[in-house]
């Protein structure tokens, strides 16, 4: 009796056992539920080591912006701005620019305004053409030829960084704080295409003052100035009295000679150019080198070297720009010009009447470019009036004088023009040059 009441306790205690450990066995997964919020942030960890320095660009590379603090490349030592100073365009300009017409290229905002077509004319004067470009001159409603006035509001002379260059508040570096490469672009189009207007006319019997186009990409900025402001072609007549000290072309007019057009041409002469004439970018070429020490930024003093004249004539070995003793044959052929002119009373230094001759010493010192022409210099004390050829012959001379380099923008043209000249006052060949280049 007790055993088999202990078999049932045992039987039924293994049955609950039995039951018992299916019942602990684990389910299937059931389906993932929401992600709950993010937790806030942890605290900042310390900085990492700094990264090695980067390398920094220049103007040569197409773009980067040049190393150093904010002043590169105009402001540090020898930069832009020191290299300008050492310029003629940081001279004193010594104008009182007023309502004239010098603030065309003596105001520091004299290209920006004639680019834009911005410039003052007497009521009814005329319409004035291609100003954009440079032009000066135009034919009055009367038929006369005069110039445009100055458009904007400057009265004192000053050629600084904004007279070429246009800045404004997107490109100014002063605004950015950086300098990038091609960021001040130049006022004038200098592209493959575009052209400035030199003043002289062209053409057979023309009527009106048309200028003529020069094309030298960035050099264009500077033919805006440096010509001769006068159109030769409507300037000398069949008669001229030489009644003014101021009678002829403009000073530094450098581009009338470079391009082989600006001189008076006489009548059946033939003109030409030297090599010079054809090089790209013309005066930006020769007078602002890259500078490496400066990321290549352009040399702004816009002094030329004799060693980049080697790079074309490589058998010269000298230390100064006669190259072929050119310069010292345009020199004694202004000279022998200067005698014959002031022979024949047309040259003086004196700044106030009664306007005297040159002097012997005044002849000998070669500073050409300070002669005036002489009212009064007529026998009896009257002005001098020189027919069409004369006054031509002395246009030449003060056009190749005032551009002060003794004929090394275009060697050929300039001794084509005082050899024409020497032969029509003197009425001989000069003695000066050996022949008539060619």
């Amino acid at each position: 009796m007790a055993l088999s009441r202990f078999i049932g306790l045992a039987l039924v205690v293994g049955v609950g056992a039995s039951l018992g450990l299916a019942a602990c066995g684990t389910g299937d997964d059931g389906a993932k539920g929401e992600p709950g919020a993010t937790g806030p942030a942890g605290p900042v960890g310390p900085a990492g080591p700094p990264g090695a320095q980067g390398t920094p660009g220049t103007v040569a590379d197409g773009g980067g912006v040049l190393g150093g603090a904010c002043t590169t490349p105009c402001h540090t030592f020898g930069g832009v701005v020191d290299q300008w100073r050492f310029s003629n365009h940081s001279h004193p300009q010594n104008t009182e620019i007023g309502v004239g017409t010098c603030g065309n290229c003596h105001g520091v905002d004299g290209l920006e305004q004639r680019v834009a077509n911005k410039y003052t004319v007497a009521p009814d004067a005329g319409v004035p053409t291609d100003v954009s470009k440079g032009h000066i001159n135009f034919t009055a409603a009367s038929g006369v030829v005069t110039e445009i006035g100055y458009g904007g509001a400057t009265t004192i002379g000053r050629i600084h960084c904004s007279t070429c260059h246009a800045f404004d508040s997107t490109n100014d570096p002063h605004v950015t704080g950086k300098y990038v490469a091609g960021q001040a672009p130049i006022r004038v189009p200098g592209g493959v295409g575009d052209t400035a207007i030199l003043e002289k006319t062209e053409g057979p019997s023309p009527t009106t003052s048309t200028g003529q186009s020069v094309a030298y990409r960035a050099g264009n900025v500077c033919v805006f100035c440096h010509k001769s402001r006068k159109d030769v072609t409507f300037f000398i007549a069949a008669s001229n009295p030489l009644s003014s000290t101021r009678w002829g072309p403009h000073y530094a007019s450098q581009a009338d000679i470079y391009s082989g057009k600006g001189g008076y041409h006489f009548a059946s002469a033939a003109y030409s150019s030297s090599a010079h004439a054809t090089i790209a970018n013309a005066c930006v070429a020769c007078h602002m080198q890259p500078v490496a020490a400066n990321g290549n930024v352009p040399d702004h003093t816009m002094k030329p070297s004799v060693a980049l004249c080697k790079t074309c004539h490589t058998q010269y070995t000298g230390t100064t720009f006669d190259v072929q003793g050119g310069q010292a044959l345009v020199r004694n052929a202004l000279r022998e010009l200067q005698s014959a002119l002031n022979a024949a009373g047309m040259l003086t230094r004196s700044s106030t009447a009664p306007y005297a001759a040159l002097s012997e010493e005044e002849i000998a010192d070669n500073q050409f470019h300070l002669d005036y022409v002489r009212p009064g210099g007529a026998p009896g004390g009257g002005n001098v009036v020189a027919n069409g050829p004369t006054a031509g012959a002395l246009y030449n001379y003060l056009i190749v004088a005032r551009s002060k380099d003794f004929g090394v923008h275009n060697p050929t043209y300039a001794k084509q023009l005082l050899w024409d000249s020497i032969r029509q006052i003197k009425g001989v060949d000069p003695t000066s040059l050996p022949s008539r280049p060619q």
